[in-house]
């Protein structure tokens, strides 16, 4: 690889974790100031998504997660060319991708129109299934098997709510593990994580793929 060469692939590395930190802060930061914004708004009766019909908090929550989910786009297609080649690394972007589109659709379609629910699910499933595609393509590393335990655990949050082993009865709560995993994913433990320069030296991620996979 010659310099110029080398100094592309910096370039669109770079240019593929700004993406990964907009998307995380666009969404994570409108739900932040939609919340701020709502003295209504509560944990234990309310969904995330009621702050996207509420006069005051709607613009920031579903801006923040169209936005940020424009920005994931940039992010996932940036995660499949830096693994171009690899299988599995497109099936994990493709994935990731088409949850961003879904993220991007909770804050089109708010909670009165009926494509709300499929983007949200859509949205919430999507995640599950590239952390356990990631988890398992990098399994041999530490960040890799965290990842892996981030799907199994977002699988019991939504199945013990649904059992009804949560003591609210809002979304919020339930809602809010999975977003945090996801940020985490992004920022740390993931394939090209934004804080990847400050962990490079750990010796616990590896941005390829598995030699089995």
């Amino acid at each position: 690889m010659s310099a110029v060469d080398g100094g592309n692939v910096t370039d669109e590395v770079a240019v593929t974790r700004s993406f990964g930190a907009a998307a995380t802060l666009l969404a994570l930061g409108g739900i932040a100031v939609a919340i701020a914004l709502d003295p209504t708004f509560s944990w234990t009766t309310d969904a995330l998504s009621d702050l996207g019909v509420r006069d005051r908090s709607a613009p920031a929550f579903n801006w923040g997660l169209i936005l940020g989910g424009i920005a994931g786009v940039g992010y996932a297609l940036g995660l499949w060319r830096s693994a171009a080649g690899s299988p599995i690394a497109a099936v994990r972007a493709a994935v990731l991708a088409f949850a961003m589109v879904a993220m991007a659709g909770v804050g089109v379609f708010d909670l009165t129109e009926p494509l709300h629910g499929p983007a949200a699910i859509g949205f919430y499933t999507l995640i599950t299934v590239a952390f356990a595609v990631d988890g398992l393509a990098r399994r041999s590393t530490t960040t890799g098997r965290v990842v892996l335990a981030f799907a199994a655990v977002h699988v019991a949050v939504w199945a013990t709510f649904v059992a009804g082993g949560w003591p609210v009865s809002g979304l919020a709560l339930p809602e809010l593990p999975g977003a945090l995993m996801l940020a985490a994913w992004v920022w740390v433990l993931g394939p090209l994580p934004v804080l990847g320069p400050m962990f490079d030296s750990v010796g616990t991620r590896t941005d390829g793929i598995d030699e089995a996979d």
